[in-house]
């Protein structure tokens, strides 16, 4: 489930980046720390191949994912330690920066934070543009405790047409103890369509990447997905299945 981490990070990339602004960018896009130990500690490049210096600052947030995919942050700079917390990166190099997990030592499931990295503006120039790119990239930083398992779970399969597209609608909950990644497996959607002839919807991983990102489930947590079938299904007919 967790293989084929290229779409994830290419995903987030395309996600979070304005595309005026190809020249910086940042490895990982997630990461995975422990709660205690030499585990906690990650670290995250940014690279600049630009002519121009870049200052940034570095901010730490508690992330929450809601069913239909909207992120709400929380600041959490306390759970974490950061260095540099601000940097100007000089023009054609890297810097590395380094968070470690400080906050509770004894989870008994997953945690999803967010380390966002934000260009900070600079003064402009009388008789210079006006047009300024302000570029913020936010890190998937993961706290996993030792231990813990995903339970992904189909709840619900509805057979619903968006903008006369015809699909399902599934309700993907986590009973486990661990994030999961939706879009990073393989899906099998089957059932009857209207016409009464069998439906075997299979899509790769990089399909279901590019129809729902990444799809990150956190423990005790759900999310809704649109899945495109051939044609309209029959409802009370229709399995979902993740992997191969």
């Amino acid at each position: 489930m967790f293989k084929n981490l290229r779409y994830l990070w290419a995903l987030l990339a395309l996600a979070l980046v304005p595309v005026a602004a190809e020249a910086a960018g940042v490895s990982p896009m997630v990461v995975e720390v422990k709660p205690l130990g030499r585990g906690s500690i990650a670290r995250i490049e940014l690279s600049n191949p630009s002519q121009a210096e870049f200052p940034v600052e570095v901010q730490m947030f508690r992330g929450i994912i809601s069913e239909r995919g909207e992120l709400e942050l929380t600041p959490a700079d306390e759970e974490f330690l950061l260095f540099p917390a601000q940097r100007i990166v000089p023009a054609q190099s890297q810097q590395v920066f380094r968070l470690q997990y400080i906050g509770e030592p004894e989870l008994s499931e997953s945690e999803i934070y967010y380390m966002q990295i934000r260009q900070i503006p600079v003064d402009i120039k009388p008789g210079e543009s006006q047009v300024q790119v302000v570029v913020n990239f936010n890190i998937l930083v993961n706290v996993v405790p030792d231990g813990t398992n995903p339970e992904p779970m189909f709840e619900s399969i509805t057979p619903v047409v968006r903008d006369d597209v015809a699909g399902v609608e599934v309700r993907l909950a986590n009973h486990g103890s661990r994030y999961f990644m939706a879009g990073l497996s393989p899906w099998q959607i089957t059932g009857t369509a209207d016409d009464g002839s069998p439906a075997d919807v299979r899509l790769p991983a990089d399909a279901v990447a590019k129809l729902i990102g990444v799809g990150v489930v956190a423990p005790g947590r759900a999310r809704v997905f649109f899945i495109p079938t051939d044609k309209p299904l029959v409802e009370g007919s229709i399995q979902a299945k993740l992997g191969s």
